[in-house]
């Protein structure tokens, strides 16, 4: 494509949505002869093994594109497997990790246990470090109750109780790395006991629901649906459901990219957009400044939140009020949306349903653009996508402007309400202006100059790129930070994330474990990468530009809303 001109007329292109989902559920069951009932108490311990479950992955079923490469993370990150001794009767504590210390919020009468008996079926999001262990029962639950930082689930057959303390054996759930541990076919006939704790923050409510004078006109009408399925009572976070039960809990804390975590809602554009933007503190809090007490914990009386987003049909702004309900998910544990940040912020998930909302559901934030998410955001008109030509091997710059009508084409605020399509045309002013299609290098270095001025940017892979172990195709991720000759090296690169919070190039120079980091100290004695897996990593410029086939730029400078 050449340059624009209102005459002859110019076709718009419309760059690939992005939707894809994470895969992120856990499901548990016993084998199928565990319940087999246990009179003999001299019973050999090969049989009573019956306790032990096997773990099976769960795919999503609306997910087209989960990815299927494993995640290399970090391993000092990784959750450590814990030593299970052969044979013992000693107390757990004895061959545990110690119970994490206390958090300064942390109120010890606010942590509940309760006891269930159920047929050994667990449903979980994530599962830490499970140990499987012979021994006392009695002595494992004192040790439970005394633990409840470091423990969330102590099950056992019922009947072992009564066995001799050699033949007794149960299982313990670590709380680190677990979410959504909910135990399935709960019943006074379950064969097995479980006990569970948690950390209720805020008081709970009758019936697990908020009043009706409380409520927001969303939760129950545009957002109780995905694709036409009715969504379960929604949860409450803090209050005892399962959600966020931590002494953590707060709405905004140190706002940063790695508190995005996307749920089961195919809107990777959104949250790779808000990733980007959650590089700038400030913007995310001018978003959240009309909410009461925003940098606090959320009150023990039901909660309600003003987001100001912008009407795209208008260009001005708009107050979107929501409760404090977040919508559950139908076919699995857990949420359908975003979830909290590891540290107890619910800001990303209160934004996201917002948006939602705002849009007029789940439904309709289903695939989309970065573009769109941050013109809902910040109310910048001047959004552009950068789209690689395979024929000539260059870039060239689209826009909504429309060089026909000579104007910015109308938007709606739901990006599956207009036409997505874009004009190829003049380049961003910053970094360069102009049109025409330009080499690889010349838009790396304005990416870096995009970058230095604080614009937003991100990048999309469509079908077209070559398949690359950890990466997902027609998915959306956030460009962090660009930078050239880094140490003096040479080399050129870029720091992306991944908005499932979680999944990694693999096979990169410098991916975890990359020969580059070992071929360029320098690199990562300026770097300091972080070790985790939480989505973000490091490519060089030509990894970049192969991962990656469309680059999004939201031309407004956020240098005013860096905080220290």
């Amino acid at each position: 494509m050449g340059n624009c001109r209102s005459e002859p007329k110019v076709e718009p292109q419309e760059a690939p949505q992005e939707s894809s989902l994470p895969e992120n559920e856990v499901k548990i069951s016993p084998p199928p002869d565990a319940s087999a009932n246990r009179d003999d108490s001299e019973a050999s311990s090969a049989s009573s093994a019956s306790v032990s479950s096997s773990s099976v992955a769960s795919s999503s079923a609306s997910s087209s594109a989960t990815p299927t490469a494993k995640c290399r993370p970090y391993s000092s990150k990784k959750t450590k497997a814990v030593d299970t001794p052969e044979e013992s009767s000693a107390m757990v504590a004895s061959s545990s990790p110690s119970s994490p210390p206390p958090h300064p919020n942390e109120i010890p009468s606010k942590w509940k246990v309760t006891s269930l008996t159920f047929n050994g079926s667990v449903l979980a999001e994530s599962i830490g470090t499970t140990q499987e262990k012979k021994g006392d029962i009695k002595e494992a639950i004192a040790d439970f109750h005394a633990n409840p930082r470091q423990y969330i689930s102590l099950q056992y057959q019922t009947a072992m109780l009564d066995w001799p303390v050699k033949q007794q054996q149960y299982k313990i759930v670590h709380r680190e790395g677990t979410a959504y541990y909910t135990p399935q076919d709960v019943s006074p006939d379950g064969w097995m006991t479980c006990w569970m704790q948690h950390y209720q923050a805020l008081p709970a409510l009758p019936n697990d629901e908020l009043p009706p004078a409380a409520r927001d006109q969303y939760t129950d009408t545009v957002l109780a649906t995905h694709f036409a399925r009715k969504l379960p009572k929604p949860l409450l976070p803090g209050r005892g459901m399962g959600c966020c039960d931590d002494p953590k809990l707060k709405i905004i804390g140190n706002v940063d990219p790695s508190d995005i975590k996307q749920g089961t809602v195919g809107d990777c554009w959104l949250l790779s957009g808000i990733s980007s933007l959650a590089e700038f503190d400030g913007a995310i809090k001018k978003l959240f400044r009309k909410s009461k007490d925003w940098h606090k914990m959320p009150g023990e009386k039901p909660n309600m939140y003003t987001i100001t987003l912008w009407d795209l049909p208008t260009w001005t702004e708009v107050d979107i009020v929501v409760d404090e309900r977040l919508c559950a998910n139908p076919n699995k544990t857990g949420l359908l949306s975003s979830k909290p940040s590891s540290d107890g912020e619910l800001w990303v998930c209160y934004l996201e349903k917002a948006i939602a909302a705002h849009c007029g559901g789940w439904d309709k934030i289903t695939g989309g653009h970065a573009t769109h998410a941050w013109a809902l955001m910040t109310g910048c008109k001047e959004q552009y996508t950068i789209f690689h030509n395979p024929k000539t091997d260059l870039y060239y710059c689209s826009s909504r402007y429309d060089p026909n009508k000579k104007k910015w084409s109308a938007y709606t605020n739901a990006p599956s309400d207009s036409y997505a399509g874009v004009w190829p045309g003049a380049w961003p002013k910053e970094g360069g202006g102009g049109k025409g299609e330009l080499p690889l290098e010349e838009v790396f270095q304005r990416m870096c100059a995009w970058d230095k001025i604080n614009f937003i940017m991100g990048a999309g892979r469509s079908n077209d790129v070559k398949k690359e172990a950890g990466m997902v195709d027609n998915h959306g991720y956030s460009v962090i930070e660009c930078r050239t000759n880094v140490a003096g090296t040479g080399v050129d690169m870029v720091k992306v994330r991944n908005p499932w919070g979680k999944g990694e190039m693999e096979n990169g120079e410098f991916d975890d474990d990359g020969p580059g980091w070992e071929k360029y100290p320098k690199i990562k004695q300026e770097l300091n990468p972080v070790v985790a897996d939480d989505g973000i990593f490091w490519v060089t410029k030509e990894e970049f530009f192969r991962l990656y086939d469309t680059i999004y730029v939201s031309a407004k400078s956020m240098t005013e809303f860096l905080e220290d």
